[in-house]
């Protein structure tokens, strides 16, 4: 068993990909396997995942279109054992080779289902995003809801929406169903980047429009299966309610957050 298992979808990565594994395999702490679902690419970045020679690195090659969500879930259910589930999108890094150390040490120390992982925003300029999340009802209503900001106990993972966009809102949520203790590190781990204009997240398409909708199907078929956090959730639902029906996109209320939120913060 392995004390981290660190999941990367991966979909036409080339100029990323290299650096991407290179800041895992950096890490001080070398007790971890590397889960790459690959989701059919057709540029070169499967040939440079099999150049790596480490024996903790597997690939998986998705036989047909599984998006974000599905390859996620290939890396969820991959057969190894691990204590602790991350993950990382195919364009990013951990900022640096300590993370790993650091992260153990909060795990070990505290035994929580969940750590929230700071991270730096990358748009050509680094702010540095704090996530003093410590109750899972405090984490529900967090705007951070990508994967890559929390380290979640292995057992306890929940699994993704497929085929659509904006997955990591609705599995955010039904994740912090599970969870009953949760702690927050001050160092910073992922490094988002922003400047890679073929990102789902940083260049909106019809495709994420229509996910939009189908994610908050998703939510609101959180309400019918579960109790905790009853609240918290029907808020987040109203949000999202009031958003879409008013010709707003999620997209344009995550820009406002982050000029009210990001730009105002640290810059390191």
């Amino acid at each position: 068993m392995s004390f981290f298992k660190v999941i990367i979808p991966n979909y036409n990565s080339e100029e990323y990909i290299e650096d991407c594994i290179n800041s895992i395999l950096n890490q001080t702490f070398r007790d971890f396997d590397i889960v790459i679902v690959d989701d059919m690419s057709t540029d070169n970045s499967v040939n440079i995942i099999k150049n790596f020679n480490d024996l903790r690195i597997h690939l998986v090659e998705n036989k047909e279109k599984r998006y974000n969500g599905g390859s996620r879930n290939v890396g969820i259910d991959y057969p190894i054992d691990s204590e602790y589930t991350l993950f990382i999108d195919n364009d990013d890094v951990f900022d640096s080779p300590d993370c790993f150390q650091a992260l153990y040490d909060k795990c070990e120390g505290t035994k929580a289902d969940c750590i929230t992982l700071p991270y730096i925003y990358d748009n050509g300029t680094r702010h540095l995003i704090r996530l003093n999340r410590n109750t899972p009802e405090d984490l529900v209503h967090d705007n951070n809801v990508a994967c890559w900001t929390k380290a979640i106990k292995s057992n306890l993972m929940v699994h993704f929406p497929e085929n659509t966009l904006m997955e990591d809102v609705s599995q955010h949520i039904e994740q912090c169903d599970v969870l009953e203790t949760c702690v927050s590190i001050d160092k910073p781990f992922v490094v988002w980047n922003r400047k890679n204009m073929n990102s789902c997240s940083t260049n909106p398409s019809e495709k994420r429009k229509s996910s939009e909708w189908r994610q908050l199907a998703d939510v609101y078929d959180l309400v019918l299966k579960h109790q905790y956090c009853k609240d918290e959730r029907e808020k987040r639902i109203n949000e999202y309610l009031d958003l879409l029906l008013n010709g707003k996109h999620v997209w344009k209320e995550l820009s406002r957050w982050k000029r009210n939120y990001v730009e105002k913060d640290i810059i390191i």
